[in-house]
């Protein structure tokens, strides 16, 4: 491996440049006239020191941590691999705690390429930490898609805790847009910012297989619901992609 990669995967690089996202996410967060909608929602829980999964999209969720209030522990999934690092050090440098693996796929047929990630420890400690009163971030589509569809992990968490998922989504008027799988949003400081959230889904303990998938589609709902909402408060129509659907 060449000294350039050795650099590029220490933990010291990935340390540093996790440090500087964390503080443009402070200088975004802090330039940005924010409305929040429906944050009673989020306080219903945090003043009776309950949690809950508080779900996103993949690549719109990089200006929530500042939100979450200051002394509720949060734990955000975060993946193995990849970014994974930067991800773990911007979360840390926010004061966020993480828990390392990948999402839960969906079906038998996709458990080979899970296999080592991660996955099935990540619920447990998922589930586990929600016993524990320590409500979890995570995204609620898997890479490498589709965006914007929900897998059924979200939902066995939901249902395995007995803890409920609420959407919340947020964005900023001025922004850069990747392109990538998932569409990932750089927000920009000095603009105008939105954060709704919605409304609390739960997931019986006994869900059948069809309510199962009936509570995975309200999630994909209630998502495209509030990022179309958090488009629209910062003056914005939303895109086809942004509404959760497919150009024909």
């Amino acid at each position: 491996m060449s000294l350039g990669k050795k650099i590029f995967k220490s933990a010291a690089f990935a340390g540093a440049i996790g440090f500087l996202i964390a503080l443009y996410i402070r200088l975004v967060r802090r330039t940005c006239r924010f409305e929040i909608r429906r944050g009673d929602i989020a306080a219903s829980f945090w003043n009776v020191d309950k949690p809950f999964v508080a779900a996103t999209w993949h690549g719109q969720n990089l200006i929530l941590p500042p939100f979450w209030h200051n002394w509720r522990e949060w734990r955000i999934l975060v993946s193995k691999h990849g970014d994974g690092e930067i991800v773990d050090s911007v979360m840390r440098h926010l004061g966020v705690s993480t828990i390392r693996g990948a999402g839960v796929p969906k079906g038998e047929e996709r458990s080979h390429k899970h296999k080592g990630k991660g996955g099935a420890g990540a619920l447990r400690a998922m589930v586990r930490a929600l016993g524990e009163n320590i409500s979890i971030g995570l995204t609620a589509d898997l890479p490498p898609g589709p965006a914007r569809r929900a897998g059924e992990g979200i939902v066995m968490l939901a249902r395995l805790s007995g803890r409920p998922i609420v959407p919340v989504a947020a964005t900023t008027r001025a922004r850069i847009k990747l392109d990538n799988w998932d569409r990932f949003t750089i927000n920009l400081p000095f603009s105008k910012g939105a954060l709704v959230w919605g409304e609390p889904i739960y997931v019986d303990r006994d869900a059948s297989p069809e309510e199962i998938e009936r509570a995975r589609q309200r999630v994909e709902d209630g998502l495209n619901e509030v990022a179309a909402e958090a488009e629209r408060l910062v003056g914005r129509a939303p895109s086809l992609q942004d509404a959760g659907t497919v150009a024909s």
